[in-house]
């Protein structure tokens, strides 16, 4: 037995009116009257497979009395609104849901709507109330809402899941003021109209991370309409696969009956076999709604936490710089001192690092261009330096992190911020570049960044990874220092004259 197209209703004319306006726009030109300046729907496309969808749309004109949905309706006159009533009338005749879905958030070039910023709103007709909606900024977070039966969280599933994702319109229901007219109603309303409360709910199926519905299903007061409201920019096609998949099986079975899609989607006449297979298939798509959900939570949670530090490391300078490759050091459990916070001002080295019985000065620099090497020189005079301050902690030695041409893409700078050979055998302490240290931390190698700044203190100081090790020579002998195992520096009195 073949299955019959479902009637739905489309709020606007169709297809061969729009293609007259369209010949008469290219005819007329710019100079077309305003009755010519329209556009036409996404609904009313030729590309658009209704008997493919399995619907037969009945457009504005067209007698709606038997359909089962609409789609974008109308309250005006002339413009679609007694279509929807028939459309209406005859779902609550035979005690059906009347399911709606109306987009929300198109708005036309410079076009406001409001004195505080662009808005949109849907007129729900006799009820005296609006859905409004007010845009998102960009990059807002959005989930399911929780609690969600079957089809709306499919629907939620199906709305999340679409490349590329809509713009997003915070949704609210209002009441609309009304004029009372006559007696002393009118006279006391002739200078304020009468404020009247929303009528009907709102029920959120997407919403953002302060509970602001974006999608929602709109419930008249009277029981009979179902309204669903999502972002313009959705593709038709997506909605109207959810309404004959899942929506109208869940709301308005008696459609699918007359349709003859019963016998395959009516789980009360379902082999156990099929049971099974729907009911895996419901499981799968629920599990995957709420893990996506999940991993985009992990996904931004973890951006969110990364940015700051590569940003500050493959392009800061001065306190960012500092403050990213500290926090890239603590993440590998060594123990940093902000010199300049311990010291009270910029009197030695950046930082004083410790791990493992070892105990290092830090000095962090940055340079548009090649590396100075008067930054290694500062290293140097640091460590000469470092003995003279007051309580000051043997130290085995120092390291430079340099971030050189940070004005360009990472990939565009050199690998070795330093390159003359008398300079390079002159080195006695290890030069990291924020590059080598942003590997070993991006891949969260607790070990390669250790090694980057504490290397074999017995032998030459090179890092055993392969392409991020900076350029290094010599390390000092080790002084003196009282390290506990736990990396915590104590300050004793040196005994000994310091080194020239």
């Amino acid at each position: 037995m073949s299955q019959l197209p479902i009637p739905v209703h489309v709020g606007f004319g169709p297809p061969a009116s729009w293609d007259d306006i369209e010949a008469r726009q290219k005819e007329v030109g710019e100079d077309a009257a305003p009755s010519l300046q329209q556009r036409r729907p996404a609904l009313a496309q030729p590309d658009l497979d209704w008997d493919g969808l399995g619907f037969e749309p009945r457009w504005v004109g067209f007698d709606t009395a038997d359909c089962v949905v609409a789609l974008h309706p109308s309250i005006y006159s002339g413009q679609g609104a007694d279509e929807f009533d028939r459309f209406r009338q005859g779902a609550a005749i035979r005690g059906e849901t009347a399911l709606v879905i109306s987009p929300i958030g198109k708005l036309n070039e410079g076009d406001t709507r409001s004195i505080f910023g662009p808005s949109d709103s849907i007129y729900l007709g006799q009820f005296n109330s609006r859905i409004s909606g007010v845009p998102l900024g960009k990059g807002a977070s959005v989930r399911a809402a929780d609690h969600l039966g079957d089809a709306d969280g499919l629907l939620a599933l199906r709305l999340l899941s679409c490349n590329p994702a809509p713009s997003w319109w915070k949704l609210s229901l209002e009441g609309i003021p009304v004029q009372e007219h006559g007696g002393s109603a009118y006279r006391a309303a002739r200078d304020q109209p009468a404020h009247r409360p929303a009528q009907g709910s709102l029920e959120p199926i997407i919403v953002t991370e302060l509970g602001e519905p974006v999608v929602a299903a709109w419930v008249s007061p009277d029981g009979v309409e179902r309204r669903y409201v999502a972002p313009f920019q959705t593709p038709w096609p997506v909605l109207l696969k959810w309404l004959l998949e899942q929506g109208m099986p869940e709301f308005v079975p008696g459609a699918m009956r007359r349709a003859r899609r019963q016998l395959a989607s009516d789980t009360s006449l379902m082999t156990r076999r099929e049971r099974e297979a729907r009911s895996a298939l419901v499981e799968l798509e629920t599990d995957y709604a709420t893990r996506w959900s999940d991993l985009e939570r992990e996904l931004e949670e973890s951006q969110s936490a990364a940015s700051v530090v590569r940003e500050g490391l493959l392009y800061g300078a001065g306190g960012v710089l500092v403050d990213a490759v500290r926090a890239v050091l603590e993440s590998a459990d060594v123990a940093v001192v902000d010199l300049d916070e311990e010291l009270g001002g910029t009197k030695n080295a950046d930082l004083l690092c410790s791990y493992g019985g070892r105990v290092r000065l830090v000095e962090v620099k940055s340079a548009s261009g090649p590396a100075p090497e008067r930054a290694y020189q500062d290293l140097v005079r640091h460590l000469r330096e470092w003995h003279q301050l007051p309580a000051s902690t043997p130290v085995d030695g120092g390291a430079l992190v340099i971030n050189h041409q940070h004005r360009l893409a990472p990939g565009e700078r050199r690998q070795k911020p330093y390159e003359r050979p008398e300079f390079l055998a002159a080195q006695t302490e290890p030069v990291i570049t924020t590059l080598a240290l942003f590997e070993a931390w991006r891949e969260e190698d607790a070990d390669a960044v250790r090694r980057l700044l504490f290397q074999d203190l017995a032998g030459p100081a090179r890092s055993s990874l392969d392409g991020l090790d900076g350029d290094v020579a010599e390390p000092p002998i080790k002084s003196e220092a009282s390290v506990d195992r736990k990396g915590r520096w104590l300050q004793r009195r040196r005994t000994t004259a310091p080194p020239d």
